[in-house]
């Protein structure tokens, strides 16, 4: 029976995810040489060539693709049997890896983060009376297709995602939070200046519409609704956040279709002016996701009794009421 020494592994993945010995190094904080020896070493105990050397770049061969399927997996199990012999044992500092899309990290993120602080931060009779040692968070922003991959990769634990996503046999998703899609023009649009509350699907063929950028759910959801309308603006212009999307509705550049959520303060501030969309579905939910597979963490049960809190507290509360159009 063939031996396998986690270290190997380790640095065989990450050779096979960078496709270079060289920046599989840096990001191991390992010398070169050191690498391709480990890879080398490796090859020889399995008999086998792993690594098609082409050009600058390395690539799996068939053999090297079944066992990275198999090493990271192993090296999962063995991240996860250690974490959970360290928090058994009460020492470890807790880390929790969220994929956050850019909506819910702009306008919900912060508040729930506060949340957790005040609720499990570090002191006699907070964090260690919850037996939940100090939790180091390591966020990344994507929109929600990037961020199904990084589940599925087990390069994050815990996602909170806009709808629509694709289901897949390996995430568990989960609604947590429902807003309303609404219409937003300038302060100086013809529109505010009538006051009008609402327009229907077709008036917003008739000038710009500023989107998101393909693979952002929001932008999944704009292009469904209007694909179903027959509607199809005169122009678009993509940006990669709401806030450059915002600013750019604010100076007359066009409309959008944001969140209620991430308008709140532009409308009660008035540098936008709000409208409903007649005829159409504009309910959108938010989603929390997992890895089907993947032991939940005591930081990442945590942080999601806080989320479900925040969802159930937002329904009972909707603070946007009196600066939405009715």
């Amino acid at each position: 029976m063939v031996s396998l020494d986690l270290q190997k592994l380790q640095i065989f993945c990450e050779v096979a995810r960078q496709r270079s010995f060289t920046r599989a190094a840096e990001a191991l904080y390992l010398t070169q040489p050191t690498v391709s020896q480990q890879i080398q070493a490796l090859e020889r105990q399995m008999k086998v060539r792993l690594f098609e050397r082409l050009a600058k770049e390395v690539y799996l061969t068939e053999s090297g693709q079944v066992l990275y399927n198999k090493a990271a997996s192993l090296l999962n199990m063995a991240r996860e049997a250690e974490l959970a012999v360290r928090e058994a044992a009460g020492i470890s500092a807790g880390k929790l890896a969220l994929g956050v899309g850019v909506t819910l990290a702009t306008y919900v993120l912060p508040e729930l983060l506060r949340r957790f602080n005040m609720t499990y931060k570090a002191g006699p009779n907070t964090a260690q009376s919850s037996g939940l040692s100090p939790v180091k968070f390591d966020i990344t922003l994507g929109n929600s297709e990037t961020l199904a991959h990084k589940l599925l990769k087990n390069e994050v634990d815990l996602g909170l995602l806009g709808s629509p996503i694709e289901p897949h046999p390996l995430l568990e998703l989960h609604p947590f939070l429902e807003d309303k899609l609404i219409l937003v023009v300038s302060a100086e649009d013809p529109w505010a200046g009538e006051n009008r509350t609402s327009v229907g699907l077709g008036d917003i063929g008739n000038r710009p519409l500023l989107i998101r950028e393909r693979g952002s759910a929001l932008q999944a959801f704009v292009e469904r609704m209007l694909d179903a309308g027959h509607v199809h603006p005169e122009q678009y212009l993509i940006m990669a956040n709401l806030e450059a999307i915002k600013r750019s509705v604010e100076i007359g550049l066009g409309a959008a279709i944001v969140p209620a959520l991430s308008v709140k303060r532009e409308l009660e501030a008035g540098r936008l002016h709000a409208l409903n969309i007649e005829g159409v579905e504009v309910g959108r939910t938010f989603i929390y996701a997992h890895h089907k597979d993947k032991e939940m963490t005591r930081p990442a049960k945590a942080f999601l009794e806080l989320v479900k809190a925040y969802a159930a507290t937002n329904a009972s509360e909707n603070t946007l009421n009196d600066v939405l159009p009715v």
